[in-house]
């Protein structure tokens, strides 16, 4: 299903190794009146260290914008979120989770944890849609991806270095919420769908990395309209909903003047109900910048 990028979005044996890093051409958008410009940027919310992506284009964009907005603002420590994690997504006397994966997935469920390290008596006291994010996070980060490399972070050091805001579309207690809203037969469809990614983590992650750095948002939206068609639920919580909030906060900002540059997850950004396709059926005009 290919859902890593989503999960790490949302938290914050051998190890697996993934393709050198290769200059990277992100896909880029915008969106403007006649006193303001916005930027639309598709971003991966974890990479691999020495990842060449800010371009002398990407970064011009950056630099002339009055205000950077990121899907959320994480604190400077990330471990500031524990408390969060734990009251949301961590609760007593819940099915070991062997028993909430498909009877079909348990060894793969078992050689997951034993893998990447993750004692099973603390995903056991894990709701369900938190196990799945644990599982998928910590396959990530075998891989060698810190959320450190990723877009958003180098990014936030730019703007903040140029002392200007930083803001989120959501709160982190929002995007955990989208989560914990979720029926449990929805969240156990994610621990399925993760459990099922752990054998193919490396070739995903290496395929949806080059497509964003080619900057091929459709073929990268296409990989998830597959992973999502058993699960149309989930399509709505992590993606549909949220696009259509986003693009009614972009066309709003339009009457603003100013220039922003907005960077959210690229798979936001590409497919059917994409935040550009939104915005145009707003009878917006969202150019692809070269």
């Amino acid at each position: 299903m290919r859902l890593f990028p989503l999960l790490a979005a949302a938290i914050v044996a051998v190890p697996l190794a993934l393709a050198a890093p290769a200059a990277a051409e992100p896909a880029m958008w915008h969106v403007h009146d006649a006193d303001t410009d916005i930027t639309l940027f598709g971003t991966i919310h974890a990479l691999p260290a020495g990842s060449k992506w800010l371009s002398p284009k990407i970064a011009a964009r950056v630099d002339a914008a009055d205000t950077l907005v990121l899907e959320t603002v994480l604190p400077d420590d990330p471990a500031g979120l524990g408390p969060l994690v734990a009251m949301l997504g961590e609760k007593r006397g819940l099915p070991p989770l062997s028993a909430r994966v498909a009877p079909s997935k348990r060894a793969a469920l078992l050689a997951g944890e034993t893998a990447l390290g993750l004692p099973a008596a603390r995903l056991d006291g894990m709701k369900t849609w938190l196990a799945a994010i644990a599982l998928g996070d910590g396959a990530v980060s075998q891989l060698g991806l810190t959320a450190g490399d990723g877009v958003e972070a180098t990014l936030t050091a730019r703007a903040k270095g140029q002392n200007k805001p930083v803001i989120g579309l959501e709160t982190p207690e929002a995007q955990l919420r989208l989560f914990d809203n979720l029926s449990e037969t929805d969240a156990r469809a994610l621990l399925d769908s993760t459990v099922d990614d752990l054998s193919t983590a490396r070739d995903d992650t290496n395929a949806l990395v080059a497509y964003w750095q080619a900057g091929e948002t459709e073929a990268l939206a296409k990989d998830f309209d597959k992973g999502f068609q058993a699960t149309p639920n989930l399509e709505s919580a992590l993606l549909t909903n949220r696009n259509k909030a986003w693009a009614d906060w972009i066309a709003a900002r339009l009457a603003t003047p100013g220039r922003v540059f907005v960077a959210v997850g690229a798979g936001h950004l590409g497919g059917r109900n994409s935040v550009v396709k939104l915005l145009e059926a707003k009878g917006l005009t969202v150019e692809r910048l070269p």
